[in-house]
């Protein structure tokens, strides 16, 4: 989280790492220019890395519009990203978005950080109020989200990287991925602190014309960094285990990340998920980072979703990571839920509702396919954004050995996870 006083505030990480702070003073100043006129500034919310403000007049008067504050933490091109998502998702469906106003993706501003200004949306955050809801509200709202997703999912793209506007004709283009193991910092923590940050882009970020290079790109990235900061990496082991054991399981962690590179190549590779793909020249779909149900806007009286919201880290990925039922309506036990949702019995009657939703679409069968058939290789993908630490064990290298193995002879075809 963080503070704010009259004239600064800062991201301070729950007080790990090295906060960053921005200039309020100078944010105000954004807002006045923006709206040509007086206006004050509310704090709506925060995370680890947003702050969001309401936008006031002077006298109070709503301005229905906030300006959202990024911390530093993140490459340049988040943002950029972000406001390209949200316009061609505004552009290519009737999915209610905020239309985004200005923005500035250069924290070398006054500032001090990269902001966006875009429209308030009305309603309140699903994730507020969840539990209190009837049933009869929460399925309005799921068979929204399931009639959403599908036009999410409509959307066809021929390689995989992060969306992007092209100056200076709005074009829509795929560029670097935005994604975890290429942030500057993580909760404030810095890999290599002294070193100076690189106005290049990394080439690992894609973009990528074929799946292998996709889910690859986070190993390759790490076994570049070791090669290149190997002392570092030793020093993070030592923390994680035994000092005398950190040179020994460095060793087992490059040998099971190139073995899950090779992975990356047969488990599918470049196989078409599923096989009989309406679109098969362009195999990749939006997905988005981690949709909770905070980033759904609603009307609790009605269910009415009144807009979805934050769309950072939204990725072109290959289809069959795409295809997904929401965490939230997941079985609390199933591996790809998460925490929030309810119980499982409520759970099970709100996906039931999401599923009779997305079989109004002419895509269902596609979806289906994709969801079932991707289930074992999503498995492989929530693995790939690790660093060498975790990899550094032998229940991995013994999982990517049996997965390669498997591969050999089932080309296209998951391997069953016995604890599924």
């Amino acid at each position: 989280m963080g503070d704010d006083d009259d004239r600064m505030s800062t991201f301070s990480y729950d007080g790990d790492g090295e906060p960053d702070s921005f200039n309020l003073v100078e944010l105000q100043s954004v807002v006045d220019l923006h709206f040509l006129t007086s206006c004050k500034l509310e704090k709506l919310a925060e995370g680890g890395y947003h702050k969001v403000y309401d936008i006031l007049r002077s006298d109070g008067t709503p301005l229905d519009a906030v300006i959202r504050v990024a911390s530093p933490a993140f490459p340049k091109d988040k943002l950029e990203s972000e406001v390209a998502t949200c316009k061609m998702i505004a552009a290519f469906t009737n999915i209610p978005v905020p239309r985004i106003y200005a923005w500035n993706s250069d924290a070398s501003n006054p500032v001090g950080a990269e902001y966006m200004i875009m429209d308030k949306v009305k309603g309140t955050p699903a994730s507020l109020n969840w539990g209190d809801l009837s049933e009869e509200v929460k399925k309005t709202v799921v068979s929204q989200v399931a009639r959403y997703f599908m036009e999410i999912f409509s959307l066809r793209f021929e390689s995989a990287g992060s969306l992007y506007l092209s100056p200076p004709s709005p074009q829509f283009v795929i560029g670097p991925i935005i994604s975890t193991p290429f942030y500057r910092a993580l909760d404030g923590f810095v890999r290599v602190p002294d070193a100076p940050i690189s106005k290049n882009v990394d080439p690992n970020r894609g973009p990528f014309s074929t799946v292998t290079e996709y889910l690859s790109s986070n190993l390759r990235a790490e076994l570049e960094f070791i090669s290149n900061h190997r002392p570092v990496v030793l020093s993070e082991l030592r923390k994680y285990g035994p000092t005398h054991l950190a040179e020994s399981r460095l060793e087992l962690g490059e040998r099971v990340m190139r073995k899950a590179v090779e992975l990356c190549s047969t488990y599918p590779g470049n196989m078409l998920i599923p096989p009989n793909i309406t679109t098969p020249r362009r195999p990749f779909s939006l997905k988005l980072d981690d949709f909770r149900l905070s980033n759904i806007m609603i009307d609790t009286d009605s269910g009415r979703v009144t807009g979805f919201i934050d769309f950072e880290a939204a990725t072109i990925a290959p289809l069959w990571e795409c295809a997904v039922i929401p965490r939230w309506l997941q079985d609390a036990d199933d591996p790809e839920s998460s925490y929030e949702g309810g119980t499982s019995e409520e759970r099970n009657v709100l996906r039931a509702a999401f599923l009779s939703a997305m079989e109004g679409s002419v895509q269902y069968p596609e979806w289906r396919e994709a969801y079932g058939m991707g289930r074992p290789f999503r498995r492989l993908t929530e693995l790939l954004c690790f660093q060498v630490n975790v990899w550094a064990s032998n229940d991995y290298e013994i999982w990517v050995d049996k997965h390669l193995e498997w591969a050999k002879t089932h080309p296209g075809i998951g391997m069953p996870e016995l604890d599924e």
